[in-house]
């Protein structure tokens, strides 16, 4: 969630969106948005089994080189949709992008120096560590190609495995096989289980290249959501277990002490399902931390023309979990619900509808585009910003899935 402010001539225009829907409007908006993000994403979906990735509609065709990362959130949200709605329809489209990342995974493991490097705590150094990865890199120790550990590649070279492609393609699988129990796509599984604990460093996190011993906010998230729903879904051997308690408190603490919007929605979704797995209060707290340092940063302000619905999707998932009755508590939760009710009427507003021709420009004008209409469904990057992106969609289809999840589960008690 990146913006800047817009001109103040489109002030007025922007705020009169930002009015609170109600309820009930809300939940039909949201059901017929879905269907239409779903649909979009099925119709987007390539022979390749990977997704159309942007369009800029001034410019006429795709701005940006493609990420890999995006490209499996597109599945992962498919399959997040698919233990919601059981709509078969997105069965297939969910086992091509398994099928295609599978075969631009990439074999890894962790040399015998690598383990021992770990052992000692040297890659958790935090001085000295560019020249240490060059030494490393040098070497060839960071990695051990041919194991039977896999990383997704965008084109099948290790220089090109952005680690958070691999957690995600094992979310998009575990959240499968929820919905279908079929198992055809265990062997991947397991394999991209062992390839993202390759990348894991003790102490610090996950690495954001093979060939890197930087990580970043984004994988760590990812990482860290991918072995929670791991371990929600499946039983762990005693270094797995070990492995995910250090996670936990290593990067409760060092997120809680460094908030960053990158790690939030995929933190707290993974701190959720951990305290739904463990009973554990210090995950109630960090969601409730993180969600009072969320709601007060000013990116907020800077972005109330822009798609938000990334962030979103820890808020609505800490508005699930945070259910106590003393005063602040309450309070927090109405925050959440109004941060959530503005963002989603601006949000809404965003998507491409059916039979839609026109798009509004930067400097507030609408101009009739021809290509719109092809991308009905899809979400657009802004109020003034022609431009759609894979995971801009994905992460709005993940957010109306949570808010619709948590209606469903409220009116059942």
């Amino acid at each position: 969630m990146l913006a800047a402010a817009r001109p103040a001539l489109v002030v007025t225009i922007g705020i009169a969106l930002l009015a609170v829907t109600p309820a009930s409007a809300s939940d039909t908006a949201d059901q017929k948005g879905m269907r239409l993000a779903v649909d979009y994403l099925l119709g987007a979906q390539r022979p390749s089994g990977l997704f159309a990735y942007d369009f800029d509609f001034l410019e006429g065709k795709p701005k940006e080189s493609e990420n890999i990362v995006r490209q499996a959130a597109g599945a992962y949200v498919l399959a997040e949709y698919y233990v919601h709605a059981r709509d078969e329809r997105v069965r297939g489209a969910i086992e091509a992008a398994l099928t295609t990342l599978d075969a631009q995974s990439l074999p890894i493991g962790k040399s015998p120096l690598r383990s021992l490097l770990d052992s000692i705590g040297l890659l958790s150094l935090p001085v000295g560590r560019s020249k240490l990865r060059v030494a490393l890199e040098r070497l060839d120790f960071l990695y051990r190609p041919g194991t039977d550990g896999k990383v997704v590649s965008a084109d099948r070279r290790y220089a090109n495995a952005w680690a958070g492609a691999t957690p995600i393609a094992l979310l998009a699988e575990l959240q499968y096989y929820r919905a279908s129990s079929d198992g055809r796509f265990a062997g991947q599984r397991a394999a991209w289980l062992k390839g993202l604990r390759a990348l894991h460093v003790p102490n610090r996190g996950f690495r954001a290249f093979p060939y890197s011993i930087e990580g970043s906010p984004y994988v760590d998230g990812q990482g860290w959501l991918a072995l929670a729903f791991y371990a929600s879904a499946f039983s762990l051997d005693e270094s797995l277990a070990a492995l995910l308690t250090e996670l936990d408190g290593n990067l409760m603490t060092r997120y809680g002490r460094e908030f960053s919007f990158q790690f939030y929605h995929w933190g707290t979704m993974a701190a959720a399902l951990r305290w739904k797995r463990t009973s554990d209060g210090r995950f109630v707290q960090f969601i409730r931390e993180q969600a009072q340092v969320a709601l007060d940063q000013p990116e907020w302000t800077r972005a109330r023309f822009e798609n938000t619905c990334a962030p979103l999707e820890g808020l609505a998932t800490a508005a699930a979990v945070l259910r106590g009755r003393d005063d602040a508590e309450i309070a927090l939760r109405r925050r959440i619900h109004e941060r959530i009710d503005a963002e989603m009427t601006k949000n809404r507003a965003l998507q491409i509808q059916p039979d839609q021709t026109r798009l509004q420009l930067p400097d507030g004008a609408y101009r009739s585009l021809p290509r719109v209409r092809d991308f009905s469904g899809a979400f657009l990057a802004g109020l003034f910003e022609p431009y759609t992106r894979i995971d801009l969609t994905g992460h709005c289809l993940s957010v109306m899935v949570k808010l619709a999840g948590k209606k469903q589960r409220s009116s059942q008690r």
